[in-house]
């Protein structure tokens, strides 16, 4: 039997912006139990990964956490590994910014532990041809990804006992494949079963010593549903370590450096864009996702396939950009606020680091955690690049400055407008207001997510245990599809378009709150997909921009009137203010229907007493933001949020019928299905009744006001 080498790597993270008591929980039951159960076995050398958010947190409230794992580094258990600070997809953020995040983590490293890193943790795995000249030019000298990159272009698990070079442009990098079979046997199966696998590695045709990874997540050490008990009530962490002490006659354990210094590479590697297969089923696009499902059904039917899913590729994480509109906006965003802070004059460190902070990437894509679908992610990600463009530029001047560029990459600008208090993004495509952001607080008061079918859903629909039933221990998070509350399948709507505000419908008597707020209503108009035109009035202090477009109304197949559309915008200079003035007239027939204005505001929290509408002068009887209902004659309405100590007020002129409904998702999360809150939709609706040439007019005043709240 030849010998085998097994390398334990660690990653540990917590997403920016997620809460206090998801920290400390995960703290408590893994990242602290899991360090003193090695510290047990001072024998078992790993490899450690920390996120730099993580280490932030980790710094302010649990610093005897850095002084044991100092001293068990220096008695040479622990290597540490370098990464993004702040846990960035590498491939999607500029070589500057990757160099930036990769030095921060260096220094980090090395002024904590006296040691600098040698190795590359990939956020994700997330692996793209050109990263060895990032790494190597970081001065890190190796990287773990999946076997399934490996897979990919041919490898059998027999081909991987070892580690690779690659390079671009002659910048090398060593490359470790990470073994699925251990990341699925850890720590789900009995500590035997890793041992036995392990003989298998060691009985495998060939000579000399074989090196096997195991890299993987922290928190299935202790966080993931059941796993707390499994691993220290019921001992596992333990039994594994001392099975691991008492075979070492033929098993090694050691770290990727020491692997390097004393073993050559297996040979050179060129890998195509990869992560875990999982990843890549989750970036596919529905239809795609469908097809690759039954494909997987067939090969894993026909028993002529071990891995069916290494068998056929599924998506590139990029796609998440194109599957998910507000992935590719933040990301958009997030560039451009890049290329503001690389051409700032002077000292920029602070904007830096809000900027290194929006490139943490859990918020950006969507499979089995919840990810884009959490709003309190996003709300982090554009809270960053708020306070980055503030670090920037201060507060502004008492002025309006306005640009236009693509923002979206869809081939049609944006009109970007920067106020004193407020900045807003608004589409010519559509006419719509895309982002509403507040200076201060740091907020985007717009971010609501679309609800989209997504794969899982049809489990929904399949019979399922109810919440709450028999614990049947710790399962790998793959492998949980229960739903935490019954009736899920009632809250499954999907959107039309994506939800941004402004919307310029023209709808029907016909259609009501319920058809509207379902995505059911029938549309009349033709504005809400068409790009309009821009003019800019720029005499006084005030510009105004016209949004104007002509298009038409009527039924579908029916006889359709020709109708101009006119909406004028201002923004106040040194108020928190956006003035919105219609014009509509039209221009070859008349029209009589109703004219709707949506508009989507997200608050984080629907059922929070301390976030509500609020309609002076009247007594709502559901006044939360996830409420739904119909008011009439509505000349003001606000939502207040007092946490966040900000009051949203919309002004209606003439007075309107108001509709309000939440906006929510059913998506899927490490410990099931579950309803999210992502925004509250507010329609003004006017009836419109024009002959030939009139005009008739509407206006929105929108204006956003600090309160006095808990989070300053």
């Amino acid at each position: 039997m030849s010998r085998v080498t097994l390398v334990l790597g660690l990653h540990n993270h917590q997403p920016v912006g997620n809460f206090e008591h998801i920290f400390e929980e995960a703290y408590s039951t893994a990242y602290l139990p899991f360090i003193e159960t090695l510290q047990a076995f001072p024998d078992i050398p790993f490899v450690l990964h920390n996120s730099g958010v993580l280490w932030n947190w980790l710094l302010e409230r649990h610093p005897e956490y850095m002084d044991l794992l100092r001293a068990m580094s220096e008695r040479g258990q622990i290597e540490f590994m370098s990464g993004g600070y702040y846990e960035p997809i590498l491939s999607v953020i500029p070589e500057r910014d990757r160099q930036g995040q990769l030095g921060m983590m260096r220094e980090f490293i090395a002024n904590r532990f006296g040691r600098s890193p040698r190795g590359c943790w990939l956020t994700e795995r997330i692996w793209e041809p050109h990263l060895p000249q990032t790494l190597h030019r970081a001065g890190l000298e190796y990287v773990v990804v999946d076997d399934a990159h490996f897979k990919s272009t041919g490898f059998s698990a027999e081909d991987m006992r070892g580690y690779f070079l690659s390079e671009e442009d002659g910048d090398y990098v060593r490359i470790f494949p990470i073994d699925k079979k251990l990341r699925y046997l850890i720590p789900f199966q009995a500590p035997e079963n890793t041992i036995a696998y392990l003989r298998s590695v060691a009985d495998e045709p060939g000579g000399g010593e074989k090196i096997v990874v195991l890299a993987d997540d922290g928190e299935k050490f202790g966080l993931w549903p059941g796993t707390n008990r499994l691993c220290y009530g019921e001992g596992w962490l333990r039994r594994m370590c001392a099975l691991l002490a008492d075979n070492r006659d033929w098993l090694n354990l050691s770290t990727f450096s020491k692997v390097i210094d004393r073993h050559r590479p297996i040979g050179i590697v060129y890998l195509p864009t990869a992560s875990y297969s999982e990843m890549m089923e989750w970036a596919l696009p529905l239809e795609a996702g469908e097809r690759y499902e039954r494909a997987v059904e067939l090969l894993s039917a026909s028993g002529s396939f071990e891995e069916p899913k290494e068998t056929i590729r599924g998506g590139f994480w990029r796609n998440f950009l194109v599957k998910y509109e507000e992935s590719n906006w933040m990301h958009k965003r997030m560039m451009a606020v890049s290329e503001e802070v690389d051409r700032a004059k002077g000292e920029k460190g602070e904007a830096l680091d809000h900027l290194y902070q929006a490139q943490c990437n859990c918020a950006y894509w969507h499979g089995l955690f919840g990810g884009l679908y959490l709003p309190h992610l996003r709300s982090a990600v554009f809270s960053q690049l708020i306070e980055a463009e503030n670090a920037l530029d201060g507060t502004g001047e008492g002025r309006v400055d306005y640009d236009l560029r693509d923002m979206d990459g869809d081939g049609v600008e944006e009109l970007i407008l920067s106020g004193e208090r407020l900045r807003a993004f608004f589409r010519l495509r559509g006419g719509s207001l895309r982002e509403l952001d507040v200076r201060s607080p740091a907020f985007n008061v717009t971010d609501t997510l679309t609800r989209r079918k997504e794969l899982y859903h049809n489990k929904l629909r399949e019979p399922s245990d109810p919440p709450g039933g028999e614990d049947e221990g710790a399962v790998s998070i793959h492998d949980i599809s229960t739903a935490k509350e019954r009736g899920l399948e009632g809250f499954l709507r999907y959107d039309e378009r994506n939800r941004e505000s402004l919307l310029d419908h023209f709808i029907g008597p016909e259609t009501g709150l319920k058809a509207f707020a379902g995505s059911s209503g029938v549309e009349l108009g033709d504005f809400l997909d068409a790009v309009y035109r821009l003019g800019v009035e720029e005499s006084g202090e005030q510009p105004v921009f016209r949004l104007e477009r002509r298009g038409s109304v009527g039924p579908a197949g029916g006889t359709r009137t020709a109708v101009n559309l006119l909406k004028s915008v201002r923004m106040a200079p040194s108020e928190p203010r956006l003035d919105i003035d219609y014009t509509i007239c039209p221009l070859d027939g008349s029209i009589d229907c109703r004219f709707a204005v949506e508009s989507v505001f997200s608050l984080l929290a629907g059922d929070a007493p301390d976030r509500y509408f609020r309609i002076p002068g009247r007594r709502l009887e559901d006044r939360r933001l996830a409420s739904t209902g119909e008011e009439r004659e509505v000349e003001t309405l606000s939502l207040v949020d007092e946490w966040l100590g900000i009051e949203i007020s919309m002004a209606f002129a003439p007075a309107a019928i108001l509709w309000r409904f939440p906006i929510e998702t059913v998506s899927n999360s490490e410990s099931g299905f579950e309803r999210v809150y992502q925004g509250s939709a507010v329609t003004a609706v006017w009836p419109l009744r024009a002959d030939r040439g009139a005009e008739e007019r509407f206006s929105i005043s929108l204006s956003i006001e600090r309160r006095k709240g808990r989070k300053e």
